[in-house]
């Protein structure tokens, strides 16, 4: 069975590749460091199925000790879902795939609240924030949010601690007109 687009990336070790290779590009032996619990033939299994589907590349190849060492980087343009390929899930695919989404994240809290635990220092939180934006000020938002982030995940140095922010946007329910498709 031919897997799509969504479900490439929404698997919890393809996503954590996807969120290293977001900060810089690295090798296996970067990437295998980074994320820490990965073995390397799992690590390479995904490494592929992330290339075939071109969310990421092979950025340099050089020979070391013998062998050819990859340099892999973020294809950012296919590392995310579009507003395209979106419309073109069906909706309970739309749920398997939030589900998933929401698993992993409760993996990670549940490997937070395993360790040494400090709400306030940590930044830990979750929360609700409802905003009423016409389409414009909502694009403005969107991409003010994105250079942000953008900005700030770049950012790493030794005393930094990695923190995860996952963000959902979900509108308010918005009546179909007649004719009217979910595009």
């Amino acid at each position: 069975m031919k897997q799509s687009k969504a479900e490439i990336i929404l698997h919890p070790v393809r996503m954590k590749i996807i969120q290293a290779l977001a900060k810089k590009s690295m090798t296996v032996l970067n990437m295998l460091d980074y994320l820490g619990d990965v073995p390397q033939a799992t690590l390479y299994r995904h490494l592929n199925q992330l290339t075939k589907f071109e969310i990421i590349y092979v950025e340099e190849e050089r020979k070391r000790r013998g062998t050819v060492e990859k340099t892999y980087a973020l294809n950012e343009k296919n590392a995310i879902i579009n507003a395209k390929e979106a419309g073109k899930i069906s909706k309970d695919d739309h749920f398997n795939y939030f589900m998933t989404y929401y698993a992993m994240i409760l993996k990670q809290l549940e490997e937070y609240m395993e360790g040494e635990v400090n709400f306030e220092k940590d930044g830990f939180g979750y929360h609700q924030v409802e905003m009423c934006l016409s389409e414009e000020d909502f694009q403005q938002f969107s991409s003010e949010y994105r250079d942000l982030l953008v900005r700030f995940s770049k950012l790493n140095s030794d005393s930094a601690r990695k923190r995860s922010l996952s963000t959902v946007i979900i509108p308010e329910k918005k009546e179909k007109k007649d004719g009217e498709s979910n595009e």
